[in-house]
């Protein structure tokens, strides 16, 4: 995401009378019922996808070894957010750190719904610690430094000159008989189903204001990560 735009746009959207302007919406939200019928049918074969074991990994965490398995805390279903921190590097990625702070401030809201929520990096768990305490955090985080986790499921990537990269996103669990699998993961723009704060400034009348829209000539556009 781009940082906030403090100065208000001189560009603004064309006035019109009510009647012209209830149309205007009338026909929008014709649109938007297509988009909702269209997510739930994608909803409805995402709960048909099927499932692969995945192996009980031991990650760090603050208080010493966490199982893949410790992390369902007690329930059946679990999300995990892949916030990119490499090994070498000394602070989170910015765009993932603005993701965590969009998380529900009542998290106890999956608890009721059988959900529970941890986060994963590649950095050392010092490290982790450190950026949590600093960014006020108190979600469970945990380091997969000393196991092949971030290799294995493509959340780090070797490119063809040998360079490692990573990428942001969700995996989500179910744990069935004491082991867990893989029932979904998303990366890239999938990440923004649980994003509030960027669902909001789609529907002001600037959206994002990010280079990549499309928008009315004279709308203000900066770098995505400007």
């Amino acid at each position: 995401m781009s940082a906030p735009k403090l100065r208000q746009p001189t560009a603004a959207p064309d006035p019109v009378d009510r009647a012209a302007f209830d149309a205007a919406l009338a026909r929008q939200v014709d649109l938007e019922k297509e988009v909702t019928r269209h997510g739930d049918r994608v909803s409805a074969a995402r709960r048909r996808l099927p499932m692969v074991e995945v192996e009980n990994y031991v990650f760090a965490g603050t208080d010493g070894p966490v199982s893949l398995v410790d992390l369902f805390v007690g329930h059946y279903l679990l999300l995990v957010q892949n916030v990119m921190f490499g090994p070498d590097w000394e602070s989170g990625c910015p765009s993932c750190t603005w993701a965590v702070d969009n998380l529900p401030a009542n998290m106890g809201r999956l608890d009721d719904e059988g959900i529970a929520f941890a986060m994963v990096s590649q950095a050392p768990v010092d490290k982790l610690e450190a950026w949590r305490v600093a960014h006020g955090w108190d979600h469970t985080w945990v380091s997969s430094f000393d196991t092949t986790y971030h290799h294995d499921w493509g959340w780090t990537q070797t490119d063809d000159t040998g360079q490692e990269g990573q990428l942001p996103g969700y995996s989500y669990y179910l744990l069935r008989d004491g082991v867990p699998y893989l029932t979904y993961m998303t990366t890239a723009r999938g990440t923004e189903a649980i994003l509030p704060t960027a669902h909001i400034m789609d529907r002001t009348c600037y959206g994002r204001q990010q280079d990549w829209e499309d928008s009315p000539e004279g709308w203000p556009q900066y770098p995505t990560y400007g």
